[in-house]
């Protein structure tokens, strides 16, 4: 577990510190800072702190009142005393403060405040995961003060477009170029820049963690925090899946000794597509087994529903790596005809449905139902069915009224890094208690 931030006092006195303004107010605040800075560069942070209304469903008013003072205290050490810090809105905050005379770019104070806001929150009882995305822009006095502060929120939206969890600068373009990724990925496996995040499972049944989900983060020194989205392709492009693939599957000996120490846990690997046509991606995963630092029934293979090859060899090669006990789940099941037909085949022992925009305005016509019917056909066939993307108690809901068997995403916790495993686990452990025990 870990300690509490701050105490009510500290976090009080942040409180009294920062206001919740209009964006107005800051722009105001902002002339005043240039007044006063004897000439200093100004820098211009604005914050969203990402997930903030599902912590809110599990704090209450209160709750969100005082995790909004813990974060404030947090930024406070980062920043000199001339800095300013205000609330544009529940989860947006904006900074402005001088750059270090030493410093030349502002990126990593940025990059400091996203670090130090990705440490969990512990309040009352809980703890919550609040990453955050961050637009930082170079202010100058020739420019309108209100078009700096807009220069960082638009900097901050596209990190918001991208999914989120991110750094980006107004004086970079959003989204890293091909060109730049391409010259970066070759090196980032042997330059420890890839790294392994963890998303948990609860299964409704004993309300308990059943598995984590292993998901892969690229954080570049220059580029920051790369969305896997754009960076997934370019090492399928690149021809890297294999030995990044490696490197995944030797890190798995580590945490399976951490979670021996925890509970029978199962780990899912996310296969893409492009990997599924690689027959030495299944050759690796039986030699991991062969050397026994995972136990195969402690190993779960997610494919997608789409685009799985019709190739005898390498679903023959499958159902031999499951005869030894390892587990295999279709990723975003629904009732369309080619993810029907991949069920059909693979015959897996887990499904997936993405529920993220169950209640949602811009929800597709039937989109419900269809995810209803996928979750009974998957369960009359005797497979799992696990509810990713769960955000709202509403949606936990209705999945459980369909009858899901497990759930994943923020409501629950967001993935962590995978080094923080045997110190995180049984906080979302309790989590889950509350979410899906009786009581719940």
């Amino acid at each position: 577990m870990h300690q509490d931030d701050a105490d009510d006092s500290t976090g009080q006195r942040a409180g009294n510190a920062y206001d919740m303004v209009q964006p107005a107010a800051f722009v105001a605040a902002l002339g005043n800072c240039r007044a006063s800075s004897g000439g200093a560069q100004l820098v211009i942070l604005v914050i969203r702190l990402d997930r903030f209304a599902s912590a809110c469903e599990s704090v209450g008013p209160k709750g969100a009142a005082r995790l909004r003072q813990l974060v404030q205290a947090r930024l406070a050490r980062l920043l000199l005393p001339e800095a300013r810090m205000y609330w544009l809105g529940p989860a947006d905050l904006a900074v402005v403060t001088p750059l270090p005379p030493a410093a030349q770019d502002p990126a990593p104070l940025g990059q400091r405040m996203a670090d130090e806001l990705a440490r969990p929150f512990t309040l009352d009882g809980l703890e919550l995961f609040l990453s955050c995305s961050i637009g930082v822009s170079l202010d100058h006095p020739d420019i309108a003060a209100e078009r700096s502060l807009q220069h960082a929120f638009d900097a901050m939206l596209r990190i918001c477009r991208q999914g989120g969890d991110g750094l980006a600068s107004a004086m970079r373009a959003g989204t890293p170029a091909a060109s730049q990724m391409i010259a970066a990925l070759p090196h980032a496996l042997e330059r420890g820049e890839l790294g392994l995040h963890l998303q948990p499972r609860a299964d409704f049944e004993g309300a308990r963690i059943s598995g984590y989900t292993i998901r892969l983060r690229w954080r570049h020194p220059a580029l920051g925090r790369v969305a896997p989205q754009d960076f997934l392709p370019a090492l399928e492009g690149l021809g890297l899946m294999g030995p990044v693939g490696n490197w995944l599957l030797g890190s798995l000996a580590p945490l399976a000794r951490v979670a021996e120490d925890i509970g029978p846990l199962q780990f899912t690997l996310l296969a893409s597509s492009a990997q599924l046509y690689q027959l030495d991606m299944v050759d690796a995963l039986a030699r991991t087994l062969d050397a026994g630092a995972v136990a195969p029934q402690r190993l779960c293979i997610e494919v997608p529903s789409t685009n799985l090859p019709d190739d005898p060899e390498l679903l023959a090669r499958f159902e031999a790596l499951r005869r030894r006990g390892l587990q295999l789940s279709l990723g975003d099941f629904d009732n369309h005809p080619e993810s029907l037909e991949t069920f059909g085949r693979l015959r897996p022992d887990r499904v997936t449905l993405d529920v993220r925009s169950l209640g949602h305005a811009h929800q597709p016509a039937n989109a419900a139902a269809g995810l209803q019917a996928a979750c009974t056909l998957a369960r009359k066939a005797g497979a799992s069915v696990c509810a990713k993307g769960v955000e709202t108690r509403k949606q936990l809901e209705q999945v459980h009224g369909w009858g899901c068997h497990s759930i994943q995403g923020y409501l629950l916790a967001q993935p962590f890094p995978a080094n923080w495993l045997a110190q995180t686990h049984w906080a979302i452990q309790q989590r889950a208690r509350e979410l899906l025990g009786p009581a719940a």
